[in-house]
């Protein structure tokens, strides 16, 4: 072969490279088979097969996201993880946060894996064969208020809502005092200058996590739906109010996470509060545990602050801090200002939840302030011998049902209420029930795929407006209806 003969074919090499170059969208991933064995950007995970022959769900439990927050690292912003060599086995659940649980409520896996500060993992369900499937991601965060509960709940971490098509990442993150105490000290020594929210900080460390490693799931990263319920609803709000979360998510659900009052400041108070108020509920901890110093709090036993700060009269509370950094004012200014990361929004709550509905009316203009829609619901399913007795849709019901655990609604509702005198110990599941769990899997799986519920042959649920005959609502219950008038019922 002559030089010209090698120069043409090397000019061709380099036009072959430019042009596959082009060709490779960001993010790509070489077409491979998922296995039991996954490379992240922190070392190689193995996990296990959960599911039906045919229709398995590959889950890897207990994924270190940020490096344990645990001595100097308390209450500072997660840092990154450390690599490692060899792989990790991935199959049991990582610690529960700390917290004055667990009660039957919460017992989840916490015999098991128990609980402590080394708690920030993440557990991803992909029923993706191949990294080239490109699944949408849904990112469970927990309720519980700010205080209790966990991402490794067995009932979150099911088969089934992953069967539908989307890969599913449950989060654990700190909680309480641990995960949300400001104080002047802690603000000082931040380059921000702030101090509190570690705990959605923490959310966020996930989220780019999920960024970087979810295509090697499966998932797709440009389609990460974020959702939860209670106060993991709202967390919700709070990354849809953060400028430190625009781009990692595309779509939210809000599930009975925003509140109401007699008014719009009572609305906008709903779970924040001041830096300088959160300072203060920091410093009244401080008191009650009996030091004066960063260094004292940090050397404290998280048991010890976890007791403290659920003492009565302690004069510490829970909240998220408009820090002027991770929140640069409440939500609700942040919403009603149109400074929202602006994604397709789903919202609502259960049937008798009148101030979750009446939240979501409230908040609907500062919701709609963007270029995505809105859509709201009201989940009235129950069971036909409780729906007999009288029983109508509690807080978080929907979350049996978004899970596929409708046969667990017995034992989760009596580890969280007081049954009322006479209730069947059985609620009479049915085949109304079985349609409506996968209904609703199916309506959230479509509004991950693509920022719209409708899903053909099922339902057509239309955008909300907050005009007469635009406020358009599904009515979540055997059969599935759409309907109208919900700010007169709720404003």
């Amino acid at each position: 072969m002559n030089w010209k003969s090698i120069l043409r074919f090397r000019l061709i090499g380099v036009i072959l490279a430019l042009a596959l170059s082009v060709a490779i969208p960001v993010g790509y991933v070489a077409a491979a088979e998922i296995g039991s064995l996954i490379k992240t950007d922190d070392g190689y995970v193995s996990g296990t097969m959960i599911g039906d022959v045919g229709n398995e769900v590959r889950i890897f439990r207990g994924i270190p996201y940020a490096a344990p927050p645990v001595g100097d690292l308390r209450w500072k912003p997660p840092q990154p993880v450390t690599p490692w060599t060899g792989i990790k086995e991935c199959t049991k659940f990582g610690l529960w946060a700390p917290q004055t649980f667990p009660t039957a409520a919460w017992s989840g896996n916490v015999p098991e894996s128990g609980m402590g500060e080394d708690c920030l993992y993440l557990n991803v369900l992909t029923p993706a064969k191949k990294t080239t499937d490109r699944l949408p991601v849904m990112v469970w965060f927990h309720g519980g208020g700010l205080t209790a509960s966990s991402g490794n709940m067995p009932s979150y971490n099911t088969q089934y809502l992953p069967q539908h098509g989307v890969v599913l990442v449950t989060v654990t993150h700190r909680l309480g005092a641990i995960g949300y105490m400001a104080h002047p000290a802690l603000t000082a020594e931040s380059p921000h200058h702030a101090s509190g929210n570690y705990g959605q900080l923490d959310s966020i460390a996930a989220l780019k996590w999920v960024k970087k490693n979810i295509a090697a799931f499966g998932g797709d990263p440009r389609r990460v739906t974020i959702f939860g319920q209670s106060g993991g609803g709202a967390r919700v709000v709070w990354l849809l109010a953060s400028p430190l979360a625009k781009g990692l998510f595309q779509r939210a659900i809000i599930e009975a996470g925003i509140g109401a009052g007699t008014g719009g400041g009572s609305a906008e108070s709903y779970y924040f509060t001041t830096l300088e108020a959160a300072e203060n509920s920091g410093k009244a901890l401080a008191v009650k545990l009996g030091v004066s110093t960063l260094a004292e709090l940090r050397a404290k036993k998280w048991q010890d602050i976890v007791v403290a700060s659920a003492a009565t009269g302690t004069g510490y509370e829970t909240r998220f801090t408009v820090d002027g950094w991770s929140l640069p004012d409440t939500a609700w200014n942040i919403f009603t200002n149109g400074k929202k990361n602006d994604v397709p929004t789903m919202i609502g709550a259960g049937e008798p939840e009148t101030l979750k509905h009446q939240g979501t009316a409230l908040w609907a203009p500062g919701l709609l302030n963007g270029e995505s829609n809105l859509y709201v619901y009201i989940f009235s399913q129950v069971p036909t011998n409780w729906r007999n007795f009288g029983l109508k849709a509690y807080h978080g019901l929907e979350v049996s049902y978004q899970f596929g655990v409708i046969d667990l609604i017995a034992f989760h509702y009596n580890a969280l209420f007081a049954a009322p005198a006479g209730l069947p110990k059985d609620p009479g599941i049915d085949w109304m029930d079985r349609y409506i769990t996968d209904a609703t899997m199916t309506i959230w799986a479509q509004f991950a795929a693509t920022g719209d519920p409708s899903v053909i042959g099922l339902i057509d649920w239309p955008p909300f407006g907050i005009q007469s005959g635009q406020d358009k609502y599904l009515n979540i219950a055997y059969p599935l209806q759409v309907g109208s008038d919900f700010m007169k019922m709720f404003k």
